[in-house]
């Protein structure tokens, strides 16, 4: 088995009021940027996601020490 952990972004949404043409990538790289979060992947597959790549590698190390103990 392949246990993996790897970055990807989220760009949230916006609900404020609609700017004006051109101003709404500014808009939004100012006042909601971009949300980095830490994918967990199983062969390939996705199987969970944390907020930090701390995290994400002590829930690898913990996956892997139970997959290693699961018959």
């Amino acid at each position: 088995m392949n246990i993996t952990i790897a970055p990807f972004t989220v760009d949230p949404t916006c609900d404020c009021k609609a700017q004006p043409i051109g101003k709404r990538e500014k808009h939004i790289n100012k006042y909601h940027p971009p949300i980095t979060y830490w994918g967990i992947y199983l062969n390939d597959k996705y199987i969970s996601r944390t907020s930090s790549k701390e995290l994400a590698e002590q829930t690898k190390l913990w996956l892997e020490k139970w997959l290693s103990n699961t018959p």
